[in-house]
């Protein structure tokens, strides 16, 4: 149809689908705040069923819940605290199926009993704490061997009798029952000071993750040996290239049987790299032809006291016009 009848129809057509769309999306909204306001009452609903309060757990787990009040997760004081909000149920979920039943299963449980599986137990946990040292815990060497949170802590125990929730008397107890060959090592004349009570395993690495190898609470091995031997550190005007790239080039970090922590006895150490330069080119060792002779017979005097660290004593590096040898 042409002309102004056709415009005046095509006009009145467009505004009654206007009109339409207008009023089905105001349909489309009101049923929306409905079905929201409907299941916020549902729910609400819901977790006054399920939720039954830390009193009913008391019945039964009264020696728990009485170390549990005395816990960091249980200051009443502080609503951001788990504990605070909904007490036992903060974690362990609603539970008023389990008070009904007594199944373990109608629980979030984290015990040996528990069902539930690694990641599940975790995520609990990873609700709040997910940042800080926890913030590199998803991929970390711990999480990736199948470890859970429960391995190591568990917030029933009192924080002034177990540190941060620990299962043993001292978290370095915690490490070294899974970590036999570290613990072998501390028992070694030269070791850290871990034996003796003066740092402890978290000292040097995070359990929940770094960036770094072997879980060192650093972006490098060095720069954390730095942070207690800082002389070590240089810059220096005369360096020594193992020094800079790596402290575990000639030392073990947990414990040997040479002094100071280092991986063999000078100058064995030392021949790894230099077996002929500046010296003869001869290793200090016993010949071929002296098998049966004592070292202090057969060797060489270099092999003797502190071998080639009676003259080189900068060995870290120097800052002496005349220290290229390493010697002051």
């Amino acid at each position: 149809m042409n002309g102004p009848v056709g415009l005046y129809f095509f006009k009145a057509t467009t505004y009654r689908v206007k009109l339409s769309m207008k009023f089905n999306k105001y349909v489309f909204i009101t049923l929306g705040l409905t079905f929201s306001i409907f299941t916020c009452l549902r729910s609400e609903g819901k977790e006054l069923d399920e939720y039954t309060g830390a009193e009913s757990c008391i019945e039964c787990h009264g020696d728990a819940y009485t170390n549990f009040k005395q816990n960091a997760h249980m200051t009443a004081a502080d609503p951001l605290n788990s504990g605070a909000v909904k007490g036992c149920e903060s974690c362990h979920g609603p539970g008023n199926s389990h008070v009904e039943s007594g199944d373990i299963d109608d629980i979030l449980s984290f015990g040996k009993r528990s069902l539930l599986s690694r990641d599940i137990r975790n995520r609990v946990c990873l609700k709040c704490h997910d940042n800080g040292k926890l913030t590199l815990w998803s991929g970390s060497e711990h999480d990736t061997r199948g470890l859970s949170c429960t391995d190591c802590h568990i917030i029933h125990k009192k924080n002034e009798i177990i540190p941060a929730g620990q299962r043993e008397a001292t978290p370095d107890d915690r490490c070294l029952k899974c970590h036999p060959d570290v613990k072998s090592q501390m028992m070694r004349q030269s070791h850290h000071p871990l034996r003796e009570g003066k740092m402890s395993c978290a000292d040097c690495h995070n359990p929940h993750g770094t960036i770094s190898e072997h879980l060192i609470d650093a972006q490098q091995t060095n720069l954390k040996c730095f942070e207690c031997h800082e002389e070590k550190r240089g810059p220096f005007l005369w360096e020594h290239p193992p020094v800079i790239e790596d402290c575990l080039t000639c030392h073990t970090a947990h414990g040997s049987t040479h002094s100071p922590l280092l991986k063999m006895k000078a100058p064995y150490l030392c021949q790894r790299c230099h077996s002929d330069q500046d010296h003869a080119g001869t290793l200090y060792a016993k010949g071929p032809d002296q098998p049966d002779q004592p070292v202090y017979k057969s060797g060489s005097s270099f092999l003797f006291y502190r071998a080639c660290l009676n003259c080189h004593v900068s060995i870290h590096g120097s800052n002496h016009p005349s220290g290229k040898a390493l010697l002051r």
